[in-house]
């Protein structure tokens, strides 16, 4: 089993949008996946089409077993549910013995050859239990200034988790909503690239349908297969980035 969990201290970089999309490809791929909500938007689950639900904190606060709090988003794909009452959660896990690893002892108990966390935003004691219990970090980030020192905040916090003795297998940086016309956003890609090389993964270009799915309850694979977001953008007569691409990278580290 891989544990990847998608981090930014940053909002608004395409985290949810790329853990329901790569998710939903895996579990399209043949695998057993499982998607956990650590944000208290519950967008994940509503991304599908369902309701919030209190999975996260009935799964920690009230111990019911995984399988009774998980739900069944699609063929191969299930869901840990998140809502507001995962603010409580961050409650009991600061008073828990060994809060680091709460989270991971209860996932490594599971069956799923992947599971693909949703994290907040906020740096709290759940976000660094989201952490700890990642094999590998996906990174995803706007091409501006901001979000792209989001990504050095990560990187350090990840490296003061290691120095705890936690040991990442790896991480990769994905760019999304990437526009080639925009000057900034090129310039932002390339430092990024000059920087951490082939840890950028291809780009995710910049696509209204991605909203519009998640509006529907659909994701982009059943919404628009064919929208850039997943095919890419065309370059010398080849499809360059979106996530289909991000998908094939992605089931590398898997295997």
């Amino acid at each position: 089993m891989k544990i990847i969990s998608f981090a930014n201290q940053k909002g608004g970089v395409g985290k949810t949008t790329s853990v329901v999309t790569l998710g939903e490809g895996l579990a399209r791929h043949g695998f057993k996946t499982l998607l956990v909500d650590l944000d208290p938007q519950g967008h994940v689950g509503f991304s599908f089409g369902l309701e919030k639900q209190p999975g996260l904190y009935r799964l920690i606060c009230a111990e019911e077993p995984l399988e009774r709090v998980i739900i069944n988003a699609r063929p191969n794909l299930d869901i840990l549910p998140s809502d507001k009452h995962t603010e409580k959660v961050k409650r009991q896990i600061t008073i828990a013995d060994f809060r680091e690893t709460v989270l991971l002892d209860h996932l490594r108990q599971t069956t799923y050859d992947v599971i693909l966390i949703d994290m907040a935003p906020s740096m709290d004691v759940l976000h660094i239990n989201g952490l700890f219990a990642s094999d590998w970090v996906i990174i995803p980030t706007r091409l501006d200034a901001m979000a792209v020192d989001g990504v050095r905040e990560i990187l350090f916090t990840m490296g003061e988790i290691a120095r705890q003795g936690h040991a990442f297998e790896g991480y990769t940086i994905l760019p999304t909503f990437f526009d080639r016309i925009t000057r900034e956003t090129l310039a932002q890609i390339k430092d990024l690239v000059e920087a951490f090389g082939a840890r950028v993964w291809p780009p995710v270009p910049q696509d209204t349908r991605a909203r519009e799915a998640a509006a529907y309850g659909k994701t982009l694979w059943e919404y628009a297969p064919h929208c850039r977001a997943i095919t890419g953008y065309r370059e010398n007569r080849q499809l360059l980035g979106g996530y289909a691409q991000v998908l094939e990278r992605l089931i590398e580290v898997i295997a």
